[in-house]
């Protein structure tokens, strides 16, 4: 077990070991009972490969399949194509996830750029006055105006597919936008370890 500092858990480790006791306090061994595997997701057959495939890939609710298309740009490096398919699917450790997933407390969910609000992808990618101020700095520098949505699937949508543009620059934009939600991570990033 990973101790914090001088040897003690820290609060959350705590609380792990409390929640996994309490699990495993109603378990009572059986010396004549066969102890197997089983996997809840097929519980008939077992765990496969194409099992786990299908119940990753998917979801409960329909989804636009060509936004995850247009993720994967031959220009672009394959790390940043994977994370913006990750900020599409709010799986980016941002603060609100790592609260969500109890390796942070509610308390530390405060977004890194000084403004006192939730640390949420949408906020720090769109809307947090600290990060996201790249957004005007680039419409500025490619003289358009535009009114930014504030989900990332929307803003992508809408920057990729600026009206009255041709479509050979659809691609161009596309990079320009992973060149700025991958540098506004980078910075975010920056500030979280720094200090």
């Amino acid at each position: 077990m990973v101790r914090g500092c001088g040897g003690r858990l820290f609060a959350w480790e705590e609380e792990s070991v409390v929640e996994c006791a309490a699990f495993l306090y109603n378990i009572v061994l059986q010396d004549n009972i066969f102890d197997r595997w089983r996997w809840l997701l097929d519980p008939i057959h077992g765990y496969t490969i194409k099992g786990t495939y299908h119940f990753l890939t998917t979801t409960e609710t329909p989804t636009d399949r060509s936004l995850y298309v247009d993720v994967w740009h031959k220009q672009a490096p394959l790390k940043v194509s994977l994370f913006a398919w990750r900020l599409f699917r709010n799986t980016l450790p941002t603060k609100d996830n790592l609260v969500r997933r109890h390796v942070l407390h509610l308390a530390d969910n405060v977004c890194v750029g000084g403004c006192g609000s939730q640390e949420t992808a949408n906020h720090l990618f769109f809307d947090c006055r600290t990060f996201s101020s790249i957004w005007s700095y680039v419409f500025q520098w490619l003289d358009i105006s535009f009114v930014a949505p504030l989900t990332a699937r929307d803003h992508f949508y809408k920057f990729r597919h600026l009206p009255g543009l041709p479509r050979s620059l659809h691609s161009f934009f596309q990079l320009i936008w992973f060149a700025c939600v991958w540098t506004i991570w980078k910075e975010r990033n920056c500030t979280v370890f720094s200090t």
